[in-house]
């Protein structure tokens, strides 16, 4: 039994105060924000927590994407997650088939069985910021993307207020991290042009339509940009909690024997790419 007198109770309120004021920082006289490594801990509370999670969904690959036509094309995309770091994504349509696979920091993409040579587009690492837990490891994948944990700011997306860690809004020069206010889900996440690749715009990805299931939080519509053109859109259509996986499913020793023939990341040139209904879009 915790037996708690009346002077241990003022200690204890001395001590949330100076935790509370240590954990937020004075923006003007009415508002305040939390610091960005806070704002992190209760986003990883607020996706909830599972080992394994199925995603079906419809991937649109638009004309900015890809040198062939249709300009839009729609392809069936089952996704695999073993958290946390362990990611695959199976996409088909009229005999196309795109493979990705993420494992133990090694990424591999392979076009109708043919292995891509290079990195993976930035914005292809979407499930990056959804994926990785505790908020340690999420603030150090951060850090490396470039986002500046310790500087937070509160900004407007589409009528709904956001806490904005890595950049002091309206700045959008910075890479930075748009989380709700109110749920503490991931809204935006925004990459300046990388220094490494000439020609490759500021990537952003918009995280749209939150769900849950079975206590875990997921977008059901995923947007992806570069150079502020829509690259590839995400909707889900089903989600499945705790799956059990095989384990070769992320084997990329194996898969990088099975995809041996190496093409080029960026040609996923295969003419027959199913066109996906309507404009593209971020509403």
């Amino acid at each position: 039994m915790i037996i708690v007198t009346r002077s241990g109770r003022m200690r204890l309120l001395s001590g949330v105060v100076l935790a509370l004021s240590l954990a937020i920082i004075p923006v003007s006289a009415g508002a305040y924000v939390l610091m960005g490594e806070h704002v992190l801990d209760l986003m990883v509370q607020a996706l909830g927590q599972a080992d394994t999670l199925e995603v079906t969904q419809t991937l649109t690959i638009h004309a900015a994407a890809t040198a062939i036509s249709p300009p839009t094309s729609a392809l069936q995309e089952t996704v695999r997650i073993r958290f946390p770091y362990d990611f695959r994504a199976d996409a088909s349509g009229d005999g196309y088939q795109r493979q990705m696979v993420i494992s133990g920091g090694t990424a591999l993409m392979a076009v109708n069985g043919v292995l891509q040579d290079g990195p993976l587009p930035r914005y292809a690492r979407y499930n990056d910021i959804l994926m990785v837990k505790p908020r340690q490891a999420l603030a150090d994948h951060l850090r490396m993307l470039g986002v500046d944990v310790t500087v937070s700011s509160l900004g407007r997306l589409e009528e709904r207020y956001c806490y904005v860690v890595g950049a002091h809004f309206p700045d959008e020069a910075a890479a930075q991290l748009w989380v709700a206010k109110d749920t503490f889900h991931p809204m935006r996440l925004i990459l300046p042009p990388a220094a490494m690749s000439s020609g490759e715009g500021p990537v952003e990805i918009r995280y749209r339509n939150w769900t849950f299931a079975e206590g875990v939080a997921y977008p059901m519509h995923v947007v992806m940009l570069q150079n502020h053109q829509i690259m590839q859109e995400i909707r889900v259509d089903r989600l499945q909690v705790n799956p059990a996986f095989t384990s070769d499913l992320f084997d990329i020793t194996a898969l990088r024997q099975e995809w041996s023939r190496p093409g080029v990341i960026g040609d996923e040139g295969v003419p027959a790419l199913p066109q996906a209904p309507g404009p593209p879009s971020i509403e």
